[in-house]
């Protein structure tokens, strides 16, 4: 199946959503208005008939890791304002003085 050149920007764009989708929900943020836009590009894809496409597979394949890499880039260029990668409540298993004490 060969895709026009709107078929390609509605794969840019839900490709686009997808991501951000995807890197609100790794940094706990959401945006309604996002959803409605991944779901609306999801079900124009399904109508035009191109989850079989290879680039739209391709988008599914490659977002969740895409995505995984730009919230970490995120997390790491604003540490004030992302949450943190460990939570507070987390409590080390040993530290290095305890280690030291023991040997």
């Amino acid at each position: 199946m060969r895709m026009n050149i709107e078929d390609s920007w509605l794969i840019a764009r839900f490709q686009r959503f997808i991501s951000e989708f995807l890197i609100e929900k790794q940094l706990g943020q959401r945006r309604p208005e996002l959803t409605d836009e991944l779901y609306q590009a999801w079900r124009e894809i399904d109508q035009r008939g191109l989850k079989e496409t290879p680039a739209y597979r391709n988008v599914m394949l490659r977002a969740d890791r895409h995505a995984f890499w730009l919230a970490g880039l995120v997390r790491l260029s604003s540490p004030d304002t992302a949450p943190p990668l460990i939570s507070k409540e987390t409590e080390p298993i040993a530290t290095l003085s305890a280690c030291q004490e023991a040997a």
